[in-house]
């Protein structure tokens, strides 16, 4: 807000406008978003409206209308007589989701790094630091690490049609990353990603760093469609222990 100035000649202070409180429909969504991504609800895995109230501590129509934001995200499925079910995704699936990853990231790097320069930079050095203390010993607790960094860049944009189109993959991404990003080795390979994008960024290589987004996100694929393999492996020899079985 611009000051304004009284008929005295004084400038009234500048007063920022009040934050609005997110709704209980948005808070009860972060809550079932959180869930999902971390495993606690499972892909496939029918949702039951009365189940996650209790669990919550809301009524059964937050979570009904959270349902629908997180349908618009494609993190649940609402088919209708049936109820609400959380995503599954095949091969195809992921290779495009990565595909539109690689479009979305990259831009948004060059956008971001443009508009947010050192304070990105400075950003992205936290962040870089903060997960390189956890990448070796907890591949779960890396996650969010992961998921700052590539939040950050989006951010820096301060485009919000960019990051609303952000937001309605990332949620899936995050999942997928938490499900199938296990090892030690993956995730010092995801961390040594961050900093060489990082780094690019450092010596003013717009276009190294991007060449390094890109690589990173197939990297991600390469990743997904191993560990689907291997899940389509077990299937095959009847293995009932495989992640979603338990949908």
């Amino acid at each position: 807000m611009s000051e304004a100035t009284t008929r005295r000649g004084r400038k009234k202070a500048s007063v920022a406008p009040l934050a609005r409180p997110p709704s209980l429909t948005s808070m009860v969504a972060d809550q079932i978003r959180d869930l999902i991504i971390r495993d606690d609800l499972h892909l496939g895995e029918q949702l039951s409206e009365n189940a996650l109230a209790d669990k919550l501590g809301v009524s059964r129509t937050p979570v009904r209308e959270a349902f629908l934001v997180l349908a618009s995200e494609r993190l649940v499925e609402v088919r209708p007589q049936r109820g609400t079910f959380v995503f599954r995704c095949d091969a195809t699936e992921i290779r495009e989701l990565c595909e539109l990853r690689e479009v979305l990231e990259e831009g948004a790097l060059r956008l971001g790094y443009e508009r947010g320069g050192a304070a990105l930079l400075e950003t992205l050095v936290e962040i870089v630091t903060a997960g390189e203390a956890v990448s070796a010993r907890s591949p779960a607790e890396y996650q969010l690490h992961d998921h700052a960094f590539h939040q950050a860049i989006v951010d820096a944009t301060a485009n919000r049609e960019l990051q609303r189109a952000y937001a309605r993959v990332s949620g899936r991404v995050r999942s997928l990353r938490y499900r199938y990003t296990r090892t030690i080795e993956e995730v010092s390979g995801s961390q040594a990603g961050h900093r060489a994008i990082l780094e690019a960024l450092q010596r003013d290589d717009l276009d190294g760093a991007a060449l390094v987004m890109r690589d990173h996100v197939y990297s991600s694929l390469r990743n997904f469609e191993r560990r689907f393999a291997e899940r389509d492996d077990a299937q095959d020899r009847g293995d009932t222990e495989i992640e979603e079985s338990r949908a």
